[in-house]
């Protein structure tokens, strides 16, 4: 039979191999007592990316929060401010003046001259001799003797007059001093002296003034007189 190692192996242990394997046994497998002290404590987790995260979350959180109250208070005091302030006038522009341009002169020719004052005509002086002057008016409807005290007209009234001795008169007579005098009378075949209307005549100290709507005797001395026409009288 071999006596190579795989024999030896296969063999039990001899008596100095288990004494040898008591001592050892016994050497290790005596208790041992320990402190508290001697116990190593165990290591803190230290995991620094979530600690960094951690940081970063909260300083964004406090960022957030910081800017949304400044966002809010900005709001607020807008408000306030566009409410409290008044809106802005608007300027008023000053009336701007302009110069004024000189208007051109107009000729000479051109430029009307102011109207003339028309002057009344010259009184007409009627002739005198023997005392009486004869006058009537265009119509033929009105013939008045002038004489230095009196002025005596006979008219075609169309008009209600007094009644002299039954029967309506037809004649006036106003003096220079303004009395008014009805009468009866008959023109005969004296001729009369037709006033042109627009004329002013002058006989005795009397001034007459013939026109359509009557003629007018005023005495010069004493202003009195009378308006006569086929419509009435007027005395003053």
């Amino acid at each position: 039979m071999s006596t190579d190692g795989n024999d030896e192996v296969g063999q039990e242990p001899t008596l100095a191999g288990r004494a040898l394997l008591d001592e050892t046994a016994v050497a290790e497998a005596h208790p041992t007592a320990w402190a508290d002290s001697d116990v190593e404590e165990p290591a803190l987790y230290d995991d620094s990316d979530r600690r960094n995260w951690l940081i970063s979350g909260v300083v964004f959180a406090v960022t957030a929060a910081v800017a949304a109250l400044a966002a809010g208070g900005a709001y607020v005091f807008l408000r306030q401010s566009r409410t409290e302030t008044p809106p802005p006038t608007a300027p008023v522009a000053a009336p701007s003046v302009s110069e004024s341009k000189p208007l051109p002169s107009l000729p000479t020719s051109a430029v009307a001259p102011p109207p003339k004052r028309s002057l009344p005509p010259a009184p007409v002086a009627l002739p005198t001799q023997g005392g009486i002057v004869y006058v009537g008016t265009q119509s033929r409807k009105t013939a008045c003797e002038v004489t230095p005290g009196t002025v005596t007209c006979n008219v075609q009234f169309v008009i209600s007059t007094p009644i002299r001795y039954g029967i309506p008169a037809n004649v006036v007579t106003i003096s220079a001093v303004g009395e008014l005098e009805w009468g009866i009378g008959d023109r005969g075949q004296q001729q009369y002296r037709a006033l042109d209307y627009g004329k002013v005549y002058r006989a005795f100290g009397w001034t007459i003034t013939p026109t359509t709507e009557g003629t007018t005797f005023m005495n010069d001395a004493t202003a009195h007189g009378m308006t006569v026409s086929v419509e009435g009288v007027m005395p003053f």
